[in-house]
């Protein structure tokens, strides 16, 4: 950044993201340093064409700094206008490194071509991370990007891998700040050692390793198939545990349903626990790509022996992890040849005795105990209150939609078996808050009453939406979690700033007035105060046909010590 603000960069505008982190501090840190201009927004879109407008009068380019995934696609717009009108501009996109793409990790997508066809060049820092290169190289770099954006005048795009951590600690921080030191921070950054190399060669060979008569457990990740197969999935899946007596972790959006033999509830929050599950040899079933859990992926990291992965005819590789071999062409063909291979109809058991499964579901009694003491059915709402108690006033086939922020998480901790009474729906492949109004709108004209659940940014983001065809003749409730910005990274455990601070990198509350709104566009609304509002207020909503918001005012940083709470109270009932 410093080598751009040499070359004349003044303003940059900041889009909010996990995986720009880096480039967040480097700017408002920046910002305070040399006096540049750091504007912040939301919408991507939006952002590059003010950095248009910014680049047509001072005649100098400014950059734009955007997380990975859908986020870079909005910028296609304004770069094909700064094309087009010969205007200086740069995009600066933050991108997985090379071990994360083409592997099914969440926002991991080929978005270095995705401006390709209008910018006069772009450039991809180290494709393993930008910590690898010198400050030399990245000088050179940025000089040589400076001259293209303006001679002549165009857009430039430069995409970013960054390599994990995402978050440094202060002392870091404050190291970098003192003094760049390359060498020192790469030996502080690089993790790729933790992470074995793709394993799959041929995903139809090695699949069939698994013993069902020994400890293993089966992991359901969203559901990724067509609709007309989803039956035969589920049938095929019983019949798996049936045989193997193996507990199942299900993903609210895997289609499982919630009468599924072997179901723990509560997995998600069980594997906090170090010493949950004692099993050194653990067998796991993959199904489908992983669900929206850090917990997950470090427990899977810590059983990586024999793991299968499953997918409904998607052929790309889905393991970000690179742990397991890969079969393609669905659960029930699998079923059907492990089945065939392992037994005849005369020595198949009906059902395999499991201690793992029995001492499972135990803990998750326990685990259910907790949750019914931390998080009261009356009073101050939280995030996690609403996600454990909101099924319980809603019909149990009435469909839900979760944004792919807090809410997806914390359906996935706290929602139980009530979640799987219904088809739940969330968009994680590649959007991170892009776009969750519309997709609600899509879903619900074609299948009738939903319930959206989405942060306040990721309603901001998208309030277009609310100009489309409206469904008129069934509701669209729209739970609109209002904690004041992106209160999802409030649960990163951040350390403190050397320079900056939270709203200004990541949260970037909003001075909205959502009623207001509402009243332009029409649409009902509704606040609720309290966690005894949730029933009334879905009893209203279901009296209107198109879109209704209710508002549900949450304390980000209040809710993230509620969940450290919870979790504190399993690790001490677990010990």
């Amino acid at each position: 950044m410093r080598s751009f603000i040499d070359r004349g960069l003044s303003n940059i505008i900041l889009c909010p993201g996990s995986r720009s982190a880096p480039l967040a501090l480097a700017a408002v840190g920046l910002s305070e340093e040399s006096g540049i201009n750091v504007y912040k927004a939301i919408d991507e879109r939006s952002a590059a064409f003010m950095a248009l407008g910014l680049g047509a009068a001072s005649g100098k380019a400014s950059i734009v700094i955007t997380t990975s995934g859908t986020a870079v696609s909005n910028l296609l717009s304004a770069a094909v206008e700064a094309d087009r009108s010969c205007q200086p501009i740069i995009f600066l996109t933050a991108d997985r490194p090379r071990r994360l793409k083409e592997c099914g990790a969440n926002q991991s997508v080929n978005q270095e071509d995705f401006l390709a066809s209008v910018c006069r060049k772009v450039f991809i820092a180290e494709v393993n991370g930008v910590h690898l290169l010198s400050s030399t190289s990245i000088n050179s770099m940025v000089n040589t990007i400076w001259d293209y954006a303006h001679s002549p005048a165009g857009p430039v795009h430069l995409n970013f891998p960054i390599e994990e951590p995402l978050h440094p600690s202060f002392i870091e921080q404050k190291e970098v700040w003192n003094g760049w030191n390359p060498v020192a921070f790469k030996d502080k950054c690089f993790l790729l050692d933790s992470v074995k190399e793709n394993i799959v060669s041929d995903p139809t060979k090695g699949f069939n390793t698994l013993d069902p008569f020994k400890e293993g457990l089966i992991v359901a990740g969203p559901w990724r198939g067509a609709p007309e197969n989803l039956l035969s999935f589920k049938n095929a899946l019983r019949d798996f545990q049936s045989l193997t007596g193996w507990p199942v972790f299900a993903d609210p959006l895997s289609g499982v349903s919630f009468n599924q033999p072997g179901m723990i509830c509560f997995w998600e929050l069980l594997i906090s626990c170090q010493k949950s599950i004692k099993s050194q040899n653990l067998q796991i079933l993959r199904l489908g790509p992983l669900p929206s859990s850090r917990r997950l992926e470090l427990f899977l990291q810590n059983h990586p022996k024999n793991q299968i992965l499953i997918t409904e005819f998607e052929k790309r590789y889905l393991d970000p992890l690179h742990l397991a071999k890969q079969y393609s062409h669905g659960l029930s063909s699998w079923v059907k040849i492990f089945n065939d291979q392992k037994f005849t109809k005369e020595n198949k058991f009906i059902e395999v005795s499991s201690k793992l499964l029995r001492d499972c579901q135990v803990k998750d009694k326990k685990i259910k105990i907790i949750l019914n003491k931390k998080l009261k059915t009356k009073g101050a709402i939280s995030e996690p209150s609403i996600s454990r108690y909101l099924l319980d006033f809603i019909p149990l086939d009435f469909p839900v939609m979760l944004s792919a922020s807090s809410p997806v998480r914390d359906f996935l901790s706290y929602s139980g078996s009530l979640a799987f009474s219904r088809r739940c729906f969330s968009f994680r492949g590649a959007s991170g808050i892009d776009g969750n109004l519309s997709l609600a709108v899509g879903l619900s004209t074609e299948i009738g009453p939903l319930l959206l659940m989405c942060g306040d940014l990721a309603f901001l983001h998208d309030t277009n939406a609310l100009l489309l065809s409206q469904p008129t003749n069934n509701p669209l409730i729209i739970l609109l979690i209002d904690n004041q910005g992106g209160g999802i990274f409030k649960q990163l455990n951040l350390d403190k700033f050397y320079k900056g601070n939270i709203n200004e990198i990541f949260t970037m509350p909003q001075q909205i007035d959502h009623l207001k709104i509402a009243k332009t566009y029409g649409i009902p609304f509704k606040d609720i105060f309290c966690i005894e509002d949730l029933k009334l207020a879905f009893e209203w909503a279901m009296k209107f046909c198109g879109p209704v918001i209710i508002r549900a005012r949450t304390d980000s940083q209040a809710d993230n010590l509620l969940r450290k709470n919870i979790i504190d109270a399993i690790n001490k009932e677990f010990k």
